[in-house]
């Protein structure tokens, strides 16, 4: 996040995710996420607070598990029912942490405060992940710019890196994605591969630039060189 405008979006993302509804989207009405998909994906995301500690990375919102007695306001539902997640805020990361490094996979935002385009695209680009990547600007050079610059699958400019997914050859680059590109028609790519055959049925020997002589009819060549090269000359007119 750029200086100038760091301490207004960090105030008002910290008022957004108290404001949040978590629980159950199939009994209850505007939740914006549910629960983790089991335990082994709850403890993964549950470690980076470690990581974050000890880091000096510090914590804004966030308490780990939902429970009964440890529950955001936005709760809905029965938190012993499943692994919830608390909305998690952290401010003051930077490039070499943990949190920085690794992909948390869980209702986890980091802050990174960065002073101008340059350090914002140093940051971005310090990670060895690549899937996706958008950038909020009104100045158009540097929207320009960051497309060019960015070192990652996709990008969005003033959108989401979500739910706009091109039909395009898409997988991300670095540690990110799983090798494959699969999307549209190129999805072919992914099991197939080109193949180029040249099958020469003339008996001999061509040169780089093809003969073409002995594919004319033998009727061409008849009444010595002017006839043959005529006859040459009518084939290609022919094509």
């Amino acid at each position: 996040m750029d200086a100038p405008v760091y301490e207004e979006f960090r105030d008002k993302l910290l008022a957004a995710m108290q404001e949040i509804k978590i629980g159950n989207p199939t009994e209850h009405d505007g939740v914006l996420y549910g629960p983790f998909i089991n335990e082994r994906f709850f403890r993964s995301w549950e470690q980076h607070y470690a990581w974050g500690e000890e880091d000096g990375a510090t914590l804004l919102y966030g308490a780990g598990r939902i429970t009964p007695e440890n529950k955001p306001s936005g709760f809905q539902g029965d938190p012993d029912a499943a692994f919830y997640g608390w909305p998690t805020l952290w401010e003051g990361v930077k490039p070499g942490m943990r949190l920085f490094q690794n992909e948390v996979f869980g209702p986890t935002v980091n802050l990174v405060r960065v002073d101008g385009f340059d350090e914002a695209m140093a940051a971005a680009n310090a990670v060895d992940y690549g899937l996706s990547s958008a950038i909020y600007t009104n100045d158009r050079t540097w929207a320009n710019r960051f497309q060019e610059e960015i070192e990652a699958g996709m990008t969005s400019i003033n959108n989401s890196t979500t739910g706009a997914e091109a039909h395009m050859p898409f997988g991300g680059i670095k540690g990110s994605g799983n090798g494959a590109r699969e999307s549209g028609v190129w999805v072919l790519d992914s099991y197939t591969y080109w193949h180029g055959v040249n099958d020469d049925v003339s008996g001999r020997l061509q040169l780089a630039q093809m003969d073409t002589e002995y594919a004319q009819p033998r009727e061409a060549f008849k009444g010595g060189p002017d006839a043959r090269s005529a006859g040459s000359r009518r084939s290609l007119t022919g094509c």
